[in-house]
């Protein structure tokens, strides 16, 4: 129940893709972990724990085995990502409507379900660049929960709700911020927010020229909760996939390899493409890599062999069949809540899976006792994609796709089993410790 609680809190704590990287370098930090800046070359010693964070939202944390250098025999990846779907402030976002509301200019981050936004209390964070003593610093930043809302229009207003109904996205689902000012012009109401929200947490003493740019998104600040009969489920915003960054975390911090250079790699944008300078598309896991080699002062021959005996998990959720629609599930391959890791496959290689990385996974199980299920799509029914096929194109090594299985996958409030976290977390630290 512990593991629970911790995650219950790390969903919570994880508002935005900044948050939940700031709350995963505390935890490195706590454990000793030493920060490292991509500007500057490293100095890596054995036995000892590193990080390093590009552009606020994506972070690699790496322990070095205490061995000799030429002992060293690879990597051991366990990648996750930081976003989830939401909704994204435009510049400017404050829009006066029917005269007394102020509402969000907002567009979509993500493949989101539309109608589950709707009537919840929402919150708006995500970071504030100010300028200090010359240099841009960055800043996570969150207002009160249940600062805006989305609400529904009744179905007195329209009888055909309940047959179903096209959501516009510029028109229908707009945040509700307040009502509009009598005596002060609302253009300005976000930014005297957000100015109020850094001096409140930072104690800082910011105006609003302060603010030069930010990156916000309107999030659900409802929190994680067991649900079930015997609280045999966890309901949280973000638990896609932010639940398999947890455990990739509890894993690094604990699990220790004689020969292998553990790494975690959380990467942000997997909901857009991953086509950022921080997403799993980018090079920022090859040059992590490169940039451990370096600091170990290891040759390009030595390097090129420990990538020819690594192995890559990319640990990104899965869907679990589900209780009134199980037709839209594979005939036979249809993972279910609670009962054990996802081992993802697709015939296009949208996941990175084959018999050699699959097997891989499975002895790992069977070794631990760890109970897992296969999930496919059906052959009719288009699939998601995600991290593992976008890495090996920028590190070519074994990689398997797995994850947990949850139902209303990109929804604003996910669906879990707390059962499955825990067996996420020991085939991790199995992993590693490798």
């Amino acid at each position: 129940m512990k593991t629970i609680e911790e995650l219950m809190h790390f969903l919570d704590s994880s508002i935005t893709c900044y948050h939940a990287v700031c709350e995963v370098e505390k935890r490195l930090l706590e454990a000793g972990f030493i920060k490292l800046n991509e500007k500057n070359v490293w100095e890596i010693e054995g036995g000892c724990g590193y990080y390093v964070v590009r552009n606020d939202s994506s972070i690699m944390a790496f322990c070095v085995p205490n061995c000799d250098v030429s002992d060293i025999k690879g990597f051991h990846i366990f990648a996750a990502h930081s976003d989830s779907p939401a909704f994204k402030l435009k510049e400017y976002p404050e829009m006066t409507k029917e005269g007394v509301y102020v509402s969000l200019n907002t567009e979509k981050y993500g493949g989101m379900i539309l109608p589950s936004w709707l009537d919840r209390p929402l919150t708006i964070a995500g970071r504030v660049c100010v300028e200090e003593d010359g240099e841009i610093v960055s800043y996570p930043v969150k207002l009160k929960d249940n600062t805006c809302l989305i609400p529904n229009l009744a179905i007195h207003l329209n009888r055909d709700m309940n047959n179903g109904i096209a959501l516009n996205p510029q028109t229908d689902m707009l945040p509700l911020l307040m009502m509009r000012p009598e005596s002060e012009s609302e253009a300005e109401a976000i930014k005297s927010m957000l100015v109020d929200a850094l001096n409140g947490q930072y104690r800082k003493h910011f105006v609003a020229e302060d603010i030069l740019s930010s990156d916000l998104f309107v999030q659900n600040s409802q929190k994680a909760v067991l649900a079930g009969a015997s609280d045999e489920f966890i309901m949280s915003a973000r638990f896609d996939d932010l639940a398999c960054v947890f455990a990739g975390m509890e894993a690094v911090l604990s699990a220790q390899s004689n020969h292998y250079i553990n790494v975690f790699a959380v990467f942000d944008n997997e909901e857009v493409g991953s086509l950022t300078r921080q997403g799993a598309d980018s090079t920022f896991l090859r040059d992590t890599l490169d940039n451990i080699s370096d600091g170990l002062r290891a040759d390009q021959r030595a390097f090129r062999i420990w990538k020819a005996d690594s192995f890559l998990l990319s640990a990104d959720n899965a869907h679990a069949c589900h209780p009134n629609q199980g037709a839209k599930s594979d005939p036979v391959n249809r993972p279910i809540l609670n009962g054990g890791i996802v081992l993802k496959y697709h015939g296009g290689q949208k996941y990175a899976t084959d018999a050699y990385s699959a097997a891989v996974v499975k002895k790992l199980c069977k070794a631990q006792n760890i109970p897992y299920q296969i999930y496919t799509n059906r052959s009719d029914i288009a699939g998601g994609s995600t991290l593992g096929n976008l890495s090996m194109a920028q590190v070519s090594v074994p990689a398997a796709d797995i994850g947990l299985p949850q139902l209303a996958m990109h929804s604003a409030y996910e669906t879990g089993g707390t059962k499955d976290i825990v067996f996420l977390i020991e085939l991790a630290k199995a992993f590693y410790a490798m």
